[in-house]
């Protein structure tokens, strides 16, 4: 079943269009990626997905269901996609606790047991459960990369948007982070969809992917065509 339906997408910001016509599925348990330099157009698309740019034209369903332009996401549709982003520092508030942080959205939904989901989701990520008491800057970027991927689990969301989750890292943590990623979404059961520029990245993660240029996606590769290294760019 495809979760992600896309078709024509285009976004545009004041004279510039910077996704042109972009179509493109994921179907469930799968990781799909986008692979492109930056300024391509893929983060856009991404935010798309993520119901934070809400000026698009084109037509989407997420999980069989029309998504209109200009909406919020409300309800199942908002738990279900969540969203990791590039810069983890940027993406946590410097002055709330990594307890306030994860705890926040569990208690906004209702959640049960706070506490122990908590404490569950840190150790789902490798993090001590004392972690909880600690400030961002009382981490490194790893291991804030890691809560931001604890917080976007916290709801069980069928789909995980990632926006160059590793980019910000040096190598040796990217491969823990990507590997995390790949052991939770057996575990979850999820489907990933992962922006990156970065072709050892997409090997490593994808399923299939596309490659995508100036606003346009321009070629898609299956699972095989990936281990060739087709998606490698010029």
């Amino acid at each position: 079943m495809s979760i992600v339906n896309l078709a024509q997408l285009q976004v545009t910001f004041g004279e510039k269009t910077v996704v042109k016509g972009a179509s493109l599925r994921v179907e469930e348990g799968e990781t799909f990626s986008l692979i492109g330099a930056s300024g391509c157009g893929k983060s856009t698309l991404l935010r798309v997905l993520a119901g934070l740019q809400r000026e698009w034209q084109g037509q989407l369903s997420l999980f069989g269901q029309p998504v209109k332009a200009g909406t919020r996401y409300q309800g199942a549709l908002r738990r279900n996609v969540q969203m990791v982003f590039q810069d983890p520092y940027a993406s946590l508030h410097p002055n709330h606790t990594l307890w306030r942080t994860l705890a926040e959205p569990l208690k906004i939904h209702g959640e049960p047991e706070i506490d122990q989901q908590v404490a569950t989701a840190l150790e789902q990520v490798g993090l001590p459960v004392d972690a909880a008491r600690r400030y961002p800057h009382q981490l490194s970027g790893g291991q804030r990369q890691r809560v931001a991927i604890a917080r976007a689990l916290l709801l069980r969301p069928k789909i995980l948007l990632l926006d160059e989750p590793t980019s910000a890292l040096d190598m040796s943590v990217q491969a823990e982070i990507l590997n995390l990623l790949n052991r939770l979404k057996q575990q979850h059961g999820m489907s990933y969809l992962l922006v990156s520029h970065d072709a050892d990245v997409i090997a490593h993660m994808s399923d299939r992917a596309a490659s995508m240029a100036n606003g346009v996606i321009e070629r898609f590769f299956d699972r095989s065509a990936l281990v060739r290294g087709e998606h490698r760019m010029g």
